[in-house]
């Protein structure tokens, strides 16, 4: 006799870690020991809400991209911010049309505005005119939410904050290197142990991508690339996108991704429904 999948469903909902091998002798055994653990997650987890409320928050998606923001910012990078509606058109820079695997998780307004799906469309044309300003070299970063149709699972949100930057100009002989030494000096300030792994991306083709106890939690790219000519770019860069809840779900432990998301019904990885 072990845990009915409802009361696991509910203590994994309050962040208790289940140990779905621990048998009961009856079902009045295994309904009191459920309610036991419901009842001392409950009181913990109304204990860290209201530590939150008098000592401040511990990571969050909103903290942690003005930590990273500030990282940023202070190695010479100008942050920017660009809309969240962007047009067909932009996907279509992109090369992501109707053949394209993740067209089908674009959310559209209508038929030629969506809800962008990620930061590099935006980047690229404010990029185009900051490099006719500014000049090179420039790094020049966004952190805010993009949408996608994902599966309802533990590791993929529908609505995720996303952190890119992208240095231009930077030399051919340079660059490599530069965005190794960027991702080691992030991950030393976000305190994570990482490895960097070449992989295979639907939109930049190979990729470099930066990998935490066995998950993605960024990846990069190279250019000149084929897509750069589109918006009117023709200097060497690199740049790297990472999740930003994905990132809290590492440096906190918690192995629920849609516990650290935009929700009314969990708060910095805490579930609410004490009912």
């Amino acid at each position: 006799m072990r845990f009915t999948d409802t009361q696991i469903q509910r203590l994994r909902a309050l962040g208790c870690a289940i140990d779905e091998e621990t048998p009961f002798a009856d079902a009045d055994q295994r309904n009191r020991a459920f309610k036991e653990r419901e009842r001392q997650a409950i009181k913990t987890n109304r204990a860290l809400l209201q530590a939150m409320r008098s000592e401040g928050t511990p990571v969050s998606v909103n903290a942690l991209a003005g930590r990273i923001s500030s990282y940023l910012r202070e190695r010479g990078f100008l942050e920017v911010s660009t809309p969240i509606l962007i047009s067909s058109a932009f996907l279509d820079r992109m090369t992501i049309d109707h053949s394209h695997s993740l067209h089908s998780q674009v959310f559209w307004v209508d038929e030629k505005t969506c809800l962008r799906p990620m930061l590099a469309p935006g980047l690229y044309d404010i990029s185009r005119r900051l490099i006719d300003i500014l000049g090179t070299p420039l790094g020049v970063f966004e952190i805010g939410p993009c949408f996608r149709k994902e599966s309802r699972g533990s590791q993929h949100l529908e609505c995720f904050t996303m952190v890119n930057f992208v240095e231009w100009g930077i030399p051919e002989k340079e660059k490599h290197g530069r965005a190794e030494q960027m991702v080691a000096d992030l991950m030393a300030y976000l305190e994570l142990d990482y490895e960097l792994v070449q992989e295979e991306s639907t939109v930049y083709g190979m990729s470099l991508d930066v990998v935490v106890s066995g998950h993605e939690l960024a990846s990069g790219a190279f250019g000149p690339h084929p897509l750069d000519p589109a918006w009117n770019i023709s200097t060497t860069w690199y740049g790297f996108g990472m999740g930003i809840e994905r990132a809290v779900c590492l440096m906190q432990g918690i192995d629920n991704v849609q516990r650290v998301g935009r929700s009314t019904t969990y708060h910095n990885g805490i579930g609410l429904n004490f009912k």
